[in-house]
């Protein structure tokens, strides 16, 4: 493994947080086709949310496009974020968001959220493969 320079690190950092910062904006308009421009079509590993584990890229593209289809909106609110260069071409990222959701049979939720991924600089990029995100619901006011 190569080590970075610190201007690497830093370079690295801000293009995966500016990556990660355009995921969360196609979260927030429930675009799930480009939502899955993010993961990775030639490294996918895994996906893991809550209790499911998802082993291909495209059995978590399909569950996400069905969340997303049975919600009236979805607000995730970025709190933290953390980048963690590992290597030129792969980083850790960890943050800490508060969500909004209104499902589409009127019921809403709360929670505070929390993302772990690994990204991979491909060729069109930084990609996520492999992602795991846990969340608490907190009393809807």
């Amino acid at each position: 493994m190569k080590s970075s320079t610190n201007l690497d690190k830093e370079s690295i950092v801000k293009e995966v947080t500016d990556r990660f910062t355009r995921l969360i904006a196609t979260i927030n308009q429930k675009d799930a086709g480009a939502w899955e421009k993010h993961y990775s079509k030639d490294d996918f590993v895994s996906a893991i949310a809550g209790g499911e584990s998802f082993a291909t890229r495209n059995n978590w593209v399909q569950t996400i496009t069905s969340h997303f289809s049975m919600r009236d909106r979805q607000h995730l609110e970025l709190h933290e974020v953390h980048v963690i260069p590992l290597a030129p071409d792969v980083a850790l990222l960890t943050s800490q968001e508060s969500v909004d959701m209104q499902i589409k049979n009127g019921q809403a939720t709360k929670s505070m959220h929390i993302f772990t991924m690994i990204w991979k600089k491909e060729q069109e990029g930084w990609q996520i493969v492999h992602s795991h995100e846990s969340w608490v619901e907190e009393p809807v006011k």
